[in-house]
């Protein structure tokens, strides 16, 4: 276990004397910076030929995206067009029952009302009524 612990410290210190000579040039300078993904909003950062160094360009020859579907906007929009031109039966569109929903979440709920109406109801009934005619039905 010493043995493996030690040879992964010499592995690192080697590492890091590789990157201390590169980052020093021979003279003491270190490597610029190089921004690809991100234009920094420093000015001192930010140079012009840094950006226009580091844009990606597209290869001579090639069609860009850009190229390729410039028809296509105005493809969709005069499909779109002739789609709504078309006339269109409301009736088909429309749900049979548009309040199905509401009933499903709501359904659960009236049939606990219902008995407990029905309860109510009965005790009305018998509250009014006398006795006797409650027997005679």
């Amino acid at each position: 276990m010493e043995d493996a612990s030690k040879k992964r410290k010499e592995k690192l210190e080697a590492l890091k004397k590789r990157k201390l000579a590169a980052v020093a040039d021979g003279d003491g300078t270190t490597a610029s910076l190089t921004f690809r993904n991100y234009t920094p909003i420093n000015e001192d950062l930010k140079t012009e030929s840094d950006i226009r160094a580091t844009a990606p360009r597209a290869p001579e020859g090639v069609d860009t995206v850009e190229k390729q579907t410039e028809g296509v906007v105005e493809a969709v929009i005069q499909e779109d067009e002739k789609k709504r031109a078309q006339d269109v039966d409301i009736f088909s569109l429309a749900p049979m029952k548009p309040n199905w929903d509401l009933k499903r979440d709501i359904e659960p709920r009236l049939q606990k009302l219902e008995k407990r109406t029905r309860a109510a109801i009965i005790e009305l009934i018998r509250k009014e009524k006398p006795d006797n005619l409650i027997m005679a039905d």
